[in-house]
């Protein structure tokens, strides 16, 4: 118990710490990069790229099977947050009168329904493309930056963020799986 209480208290450090690079200048920019509405583009050009690699059939399927990631990376993050029940940073009273509050929520933190979703989505991606498409690791900045954002607003700690973007790994791992045996047939 005593490793994680110390755990615990250097992520709020983290925490803090790159809270405290923000700025007002900065603010309008990373509230614009959480908003999920505003990668819709990115997701247009994801399927762009499947329908031309894969054709009309198969990059529906794909995108089926990115759904389904995404709400089973949904679920379990609620599972999750509803079990381990953590304050978000803007919440937490031992660390709140440090923090700027540029969005408010009132859910549990850990963990991170943005990392998680977002690195599935990059996961899943990254797994199908990687070895026809040189620069298919490009796509990690979408989650890294939106993982980032959640940091840069204090609705998550660097360990809700961590373990969301590992846990989105093991689902797209998972569907990349039934990806390979339903749909690329390998």
């Amino acid at each position: 118990m005593e490793f994680l209480n110390a755990l615990i208290k250097y992520d709020k450090q983290l925490l803090l710490f790159l809270h405290s690079k923000g700025n007002t200048t900065w603010d309008s920019f990373w509230i614009f990069i959480t908003d999920p509405i505003h990668w819709t583009p990115l997701f247009l050009v994801l399927f762009l790229v499947s329908y031309k690699a894969f054709g009309v059939k198969k990059s529906v399927l794909i995108s089926l099977f990115i759904a389904l990631g995404t709400i089973n990376s949904l679920l379990i993050v609620t599972i999750i947050k509803n079990y381990i029940k953590r304050l978000r940073p803007i919440n937490d009273n031992s660390i709140n009168n440090c923090i700027r509050v540029l969005i408010e929520t009132r859910d549990y933190s850990f963990v991170s329904g943005h990392s998680t979703v977002s690195f599935t989505i990059a996961f899943l991606f990254y797994f199908i493309f990687n070895k026809t498409h040189k620069f298919s690791f490009i796509i990690f900045l979408f989650p890294l930056l939106f993982a980032y954002s959640r940091i840069y607003l204090a609705v998550h700690f660097p360990l809700d963020i961590l373990f969301g973007m590992l846990l989105g790994y093991i689902v797209a791992f998972l569907i990349f799986k039934l990806i390979n045996f339903v749909v690329l047939k390998k």
